[in-house]
């Protein structure tokens, strides 16, 4: 016995994330601290590579650079300071697409140490990835700004809180058998932020979570949020590249 859980992005780009989330119960099991938005899973997340020397070359802002991982890693360099020991970079699609992708379960294995680094402007990098740590999470800051929702009536109440290693940050309690919208500027004068949420062990800080009570079967819901990306989402900073040697808006294969 299960709640299914049916998810519909709506809108993912590097400042905001809309997505509904539907499911149907088939018995009385409950969805029990579910992630209903894992914020390393969305576009233009940024994590820290660290490699095991600076570079001969620098990297090139907005380049996609491959590792020799099995399957290999493509991500865009985000940003890059002359010949420092790391490089801010989000995932993407391949060597010759940079469509943004977000990082999977286990981000911190995803790049692994020691790992060589082609760029498809600076090329073959001199360096490789550090020989112990490869990838760092980035910590995300984000706000919840708007949601909407459709609970069955069996369905006791449902949490919502954003989510942290140490310390979680309860949003909302909402009442089973209940329907509303809700911008939140308007209701409570501003988008609700992580709060007290603490603690980034497996990359889950800032990740929003969904806890229900008293599912039956045949209950329904329906929930769907705004998330705006306040800190850890970004696109490349082109204007770097006049200090990297490169022109100011060279953008590699984008």
């Amino acid at each position: 016995m299960a709640i299914t859980k049916l998810v519909n992005t709506l809108h993912d780009s590097h400042t905001k994330h809309r997505v509904v989330t539907t499911g149907l119960a088939d018995g009385s099991t409950e969805l029990s601290s579910n992630v209903f938005v894992d914020v390393s899973g969305l576009k233009y997340a940024t994590t820290t590579v660290t490699l095991a020397a600076a570079p001969s070359t620098n990297f090139c802002i907005g380049e996609i650079v491959a590792t020799n991982d099995s399957p290999a890693v493509h991500m865009v360099v985000q940003d890059y300071e002359p010949a420092a020991t790391t490089v801010s970079v989000y995932r993407c699609t391949s060597a010759s697409d940079a469509t943004p992708l977000g990082w999977a379960s286990g981000v911190a294995t995803a790049v692994g140490t020691g790992k060589t680094l082609t760029g498809t402007v600076s090329g073959l990098s001199s360096t490789t990835t550090h020989g112990s740590t490869a990838l760092a999470i980035t910590a995300k800051t984000i706000n919840l700004r708007h949601i909407w929702w459709d609970l069955a009536s069996g369905i006791t109440h449902c949490r919502i809180f954003f989510d942290g290693s140490g310390t979680e940050q309860t949003l909302m309690y909402l009442r089973g058998g209940s329907t509303g919208a809700w911008n939140l500027a308007e209701v409570f004068g501003g988008a609700l932020t992580m709060g007290a949420a603490a603690g980034n062990s497996g990359g889950v800080l800032g990740d929003v979570g969904v806890t229900t009570v008293g599912v039956a079967s045949a209950d329904t819901y329906t929930i769907g949020l705004e998330i705006g990306k306040i800190s850890g989402f970004e696109k490349p900073n082109f204007e770097q590249n006049a200090f990297l040697g490169y022109d100011s808006y060279r953008t590699g294969n984008h």
